[in-house]
């Protein structure tokens, strides 16, 4: 019984750690495709954070904060607002912005 207990509690864990949105990394991999899609092929975040997320309609919506540097340094700004996250075939993605500033 105890064994049964214990193993319960730890799916519990792993599936609530499960659903609390993408890592930091994570988040910052699907970020940068996404900014590269609408923007430079140059193009890197720095300075690149994540607030908690909110789970929301198809995915989590996470406050981002990142610096944009594009286009050999001519393209140098705040990137922040609230995007919409997603696990799209294994890999985490952006599919929505819910609030943007640049």
């Amino acid at each position: 019984m105890p064994k049964t207990l214990l193993a319960s509690l730890a799916t519990a864990l792993l599936l609530t750690a499960c659903s609390a949105g993408p890592s930091a990394n994570k988040a910052e991999d699907a970020m940068l495709v996404f900014v590269k899609a609408n923007g430079s092929d140059d193009t890197r975040l720095t300075k690149f954070a994540i607030g908690k997320c909110e789970k929301g309609d198809g995915g989590y919506n996470c406050p981002v904060q990142a610096r944009v540097l594009a286009m050999n340094g001519r393209f140098d700004e705040d990137f922040n607002g609230v995007f919409t996250f997603a696990e799209v075939g294994g890999a985490w993605k952006v599919i929505g912005v819910v609030s943007r500033t640049l």
